[in-house]
């Protein structure tokens, strides 16, 4: 028998010491260090003291190996084989925090690197706010889940495909006005540089500063603006993780982000928010994995009933608790397009 196995059988035998429990054996054990006594006394203080050690014993053992339970817990960083391996005994304590540890995960996954000839895959479920009129000219909500795929190609000037399909909504809208059915994009670029989004996003740096300078040059320093190109950046540089850590940590400079710890993304799966206030009675998230820290997607939550101007008709209310936004579903490498659909539209960017 090992000496581990020795321990589960004394601890199996002995219950659990309490407070008074070692209360007592502290006394006992003081009182072992007082000159002895002869005759039956002090052969009963002897077993006393004996038996106490032992309740203390057993006590401090269970201590022990609960706190090295705890130390390898903390210390492997979540079950999950891709986890950043940082402390997870507790979510993290702010906004800033929660970036950091996602810049840190987003830092340990690979960039996707096509070869010639390849396409970048992504698929997203998003969740989209449909606003209509009751006959009784009420305005009506309705929550649309929506398919998004994309095929960006490698090589710029090649041509790249978006296809959106409607799956289910919830709300009195009736089915026309959000099933369209399959819709495909098809976008025969030409060769313009940094067209479509992987091309583009592959010139940037992934230094910190040189990411927030570049932003900065676009939208100025006001943190809102800032935030607001972040969101964009962050959702195509899903294929770059690399330049997602960067992002990450920009994001962790701002005044007015804040911790959401109960958020849940359009997929419906928990997670932990990085938000800010929009200051138009929205909140926009940055949504990520509670162990693993890696991004899930993005939300934006209507913070309180507002009117919603809808140009050509009369203005909707968007109601308290109303969102949309995207999850991602899937980041992949494919060897090309797949078959286009015959009614597909087809679009040339400009340069």
């Amino acid at each position: 028998m090992n000496d581990l196995e020795e321990v589960g059988r004394l601890w199996a035998d002995t219950p659990e010491a309490t407070v008074r429990d070692l209360a007592g054996s502290r006394a006992a054990l003081v009182a072992r260090f007082d000159r002895p006594r002869r005759g039956w006394s002090a052969a009963l203080r002897w077993r006393a003291a004996l038996s106490a050690r032992r309740v203390a014993l057993v006590g401090a053992m269970a201590v022990t190996l609960t706190a090295g339970v705890l130390v390898a817990e903390v210390g492997l960083g979540g079950s999950a084989e891709d986890s950043p391996g940082h402390l997870i005994a507790a979510p993290p304590a702010d906004a800033k925090t929660l970036l950091v540890l996602a810049a840190r995960a987003a830092s340990a996954q690979s960039d996707l690197v096509p070869a010639h000839g390849q396409y970048v895959h992504t698929k997203r479920l998003a969740q989209n706010s449909l606003y209509t009129k009751s006959a009784s000219g009420e305005t009506q909500y309705t929550e649309v889940l929506v398919n998004e795929e994309r095929w960006e190609a490698a090589d710029v000037g090649k041509p790249w495909l978006s296809r959106v399909e409607s799956l289910s909504a919830t709300g009195p809208a009736p089915r026309k006005y959000w099933d369209r059915g399959l819709e495909d994009i098809l976008y025969e670029s030409a060769s313009c540089p940094g067209r479509p989004a992987y091309a583009r996003l592959g010139a940037w740096p992934t230094d910190p500063a040189q990411v927030r300078a570049k932003i900065v040059a676009d939208t100025g320093e006001e943190p809102l603006r800032i935030w607001t190109s972040l969101q964009g950046l962050v959702r195509e540089s899903v294929v770059r993780p690399s330049l997602g850590a960067a992002l990450y940590q920009v994001a962790a400079g701002l005044d007015g982000i804040m911790l959401v710890p109960d958020a849940v993304d359009v997929a419906g799966r928990p997670g932990l928010a990085v938000a800010m206030d929009g200051g138009d009675g929205t909140r926009s998230e940055l949504i990520f994995d509670r162990q693993t820290y890696h991004y899930l997607g993005e939300r934006t939550v209507q913070l309180v009933d507002e009117k919603v101007d809808v140009p050509g008709d009369a203005d909707y209310v968007a109601r308290k608790g109303d969102a949309s936004g995207t999850a991602v579903l899937a980041v992949e490498v494919v060897p090309g397009l797949p078959e286009v659909s015959p009614k597909a539209s087809r679009m040339k960017i400009p340069c």
